[in-house]
């Protein structure tokens, strides 16, 4: 995982993240539009998914539909906004979620899922297996690798390229944070009863 940065309030990033040099002057990389396959022990696979932050909402939310309901949903927080980030990780859970729900709620809360860096999003479909993660830094894990999840990969402009270099790879990512964020993570948990889970 690259070293992460708060982004200073003047200065947004375009979207969860960007890649910065040691001192945090952007450095120019773009996420590319890219999947990967990935095979992980066990024998499961999996796609990791790369895109620019204009595609990343309408991309996620296409993977999310794909999901068998009910869906779980694990609302990751890894950092405070005005504190900074938390000793320990807090888990919030939702289950028994409808796929309009969670689509809804993702609409919302849309400054806080896709342009803000303080959280992951865990969200698992009732078929063995199956979840899209988006993380922190924007990128997005859909399990299991599976054609139609390629199809709408490619529908949204991505292409195949196994080893294509991603915001996983950069030495520095600076994540930003949305103050409007705030009430949209307390709104994302209320609308979906989201409960605290130690986990």
């Amino acid at each position: 995982m690259p070293e992460q940065r708060t982004t200073p309030p003047d200065t947004p990033p375009p979207g969860k993240a960007r890649s910065v040099h040691p001192d945090g002057r952007p450095d120019g990389f773009t996420p590319p539009n890219v999947y990967a396959v990935q095979l992980l022990e066990g024998g499961y696979t999996r796609l990791r998914i790369s895109c620019d932050f204009d595609r990343l909402p309408a991309l996620h939310r296409d993977l999310v539909s794909l999901l068998t309901p009910p869906l779980k949903l694990l609302y990751v927080q890894l950092t405070d906004r005005r504190t900074g980030q938390l000793p320990k990780p807090r888990h919030h859970v939702g289950v028994d979620l409808s796929i309009r729900q969670v689509l809804d709620a993702l609409d919302a809360c849309a400054d806080l899922v896709y342009r803000d860096g303080r959280h992951q999003l865990w969200v698992r479909g009732s078929a063995p297996g199956e979840q899209v993660v988006l993380e922190e830094i924007g990128l997005i894990y859909a399990y299991p690798d599976d054609p139609l999840t390629r199809q709408r990969c490619e529908a949204h402009g991505l292409r195949r390229d196994d080893a294509a270099p991603t915001m996983a790879e950069r030495d520095y990512v600076m994540v930003g944070f949305e103050p409007a964020a705030d009430a949209q993570e307390t709104k994302l948990i209320w609308s979906l009863a989201l409960r605290e889970w130690e986990g």
